[in-house]
């Protein structure tokens, strides 16, 4: 099984510090649809719910499933606001204990696990498969297949409107981290 980790571009909002409002999706990504366009196979493509696609879905013939399981982490109550305006604290804690959830929101470890468990189970056979998620999604799962856990996501960085890859024979293998679309 081969699985290409397509990370979506951020949102202006994302680049200025704002967490995304809930189920909001990123905005528009022409290079991924480009990189999609360049490939020129026919792999099934699965997505994470808060991604744009409609670019992607268009230039493809070929259906793309939604999979609630790759969603960013669910911010609580934190969804639509600026960091800035968060305790230092508050966002260190965040940032630092993959326990600590926002209010009302997930901790990293519950993401880490959601996302991971994902992986865990994808069947034997699948072939190639790409994967069209947030950055941090596609780290995550990154992290899963090397088989470590979420002391390694603040140590770990794949860019937006990237590419990673990793295989599984009798374990995962991670072959590239990030590599730009354009």
């Amino acid at each position: 099984m081969k699985l290409f980790g397509i990370a979506s571009g951020l949102s202006d909002d994302v680049r200025r510090g704002i967490i995304p409002a809930r189920d909001s999706t990123d905005g528009h990504d022409e290079s991924v649809a480009a990189w999609l366009n360049a490939t020129g196979d026919h792999h099934p493509i699965v997505a994470g719910p808060d991604v744009a696609l409609t670019s992607a879905q268009s230039c493809r013939e070929r259906p793309i499933v939604t999979e609630p399981a790759l969603r960013e982490r669910g911010h609580g109550q934190w969804h639509g606001r600026n960091l800035r305006d968060l305790s230092p604290d508050d966002v260190r804690r965040w940032v630092d204990d993959p326990d600590f959830a926002p209010p009302g929101g997930e901790s990293g470890r519950a993401a880490f696990e959601r996302i991971g468990d994902w992986l865990d189970h994808l069947p034997d056979g699948t072939g190639t498969l790409i994967v069209i998620a947030r950055p941090a999604v596609i780290r995550m799962l990154l992290i899963r297949a090397l088989g470590s856990g979420t002391d390694m996501i603040r140590h770990l960085d794949v860019p937006p409107s990237t590419r990673s890859e990793m295989s599984r024979h009798t374990g995962w293998r991670v072959s590239a981290i990030g590599v730009p679309l354009g």
